[in-house]
């Protein structure tokens, strides 16, 4: 019973989806299958939630900007693309070990954005190798980075302009002189509304 419906929906299949996974088994290719490699316990988790993210504003006025991250360090979305020694990601480029040459993916980035559409309309991208096209691999990306705004990024900074540096402390200045205004009043009021006063009174 499985498998007549498995061959009936790959028989609802395009043709050129069909051929890419009577080539690349799923069940050895997908992403699905793929292992995934963990952030190391030393470092700190990793957080993709943008609203949980603290000001990207540097309160220092002397810093230079953010420091680029490290190329080494461990990244969300680079974990996702995966490629086997025995069955390299036709996704992915490759490396020969022997010589150090890098050999360019089999399938290019145009072809992979055709497939990636084509199988997002079958229902069926799981079953495809993870690779930068994927939806997977963008919004994972996109977190990790940012938006298209220098700062935006996971434990990204800028320097900003100087009221956006002090807007916070401007705002629980004036949240404080808020809190206190009734009793400011009532000085005002007690002292004759301000006759014979040289000053405004101190908080």
């Amino acid at each position: 019973m499985a498998t007549t419906q498995t061959s009936s929906l790959v028989s609802k299949l395009p043709i050129r989806l069909r051929n890419f996974f009577a080539r690349y088994p799923p069940q050895i290719y997908s992403a699905a299958v793929a292992p995934r490699p963990e952030a190391p316990e030393t470092g700190a988790p990793v957080n993709l939630n943008v609203e949980d993210l603290p000001s990207p504003y540097t309160p220092n006025r002397d810093a230079k900007g953010f420091k680029r991250p490290d190329p080494k360090a461990f990244s969300p979305s680079k974990a996702i693309l995966h490629s086997d020694s025995k069955h390299p990601n036709p996704f992915l480029p490759r490396k020969n070990f022997r010589t150090g040459k890098w050999f360019g993916p089999r399938i290019g980035l145009r072809r992979q954005a055709e497939l990636v559409k084509l199988a997002i309309k079958y229902n069926v991208e799981a079953l495809l190798p993870p690779g930068r096209k994927s939806t997977e691999f963008k919004e994972t990306r996109r977190a990790e980075r940012g938006l298209a705004i220098k700062g935006t990024g996971i434990g990204q900074k800028v320097k900003g302009h100087k009221w956006e540096r002090t807007m916070e402390a401007r705002l629980e200045d004036r949240r404080k002189a808020m809190m206190e205004m009734p009793e400011m009043i009532r000085l005002w009021k007690q002292r004759g509304h301000g006759r014979g006063w040289k000053s405004w009174p101190k908080r």
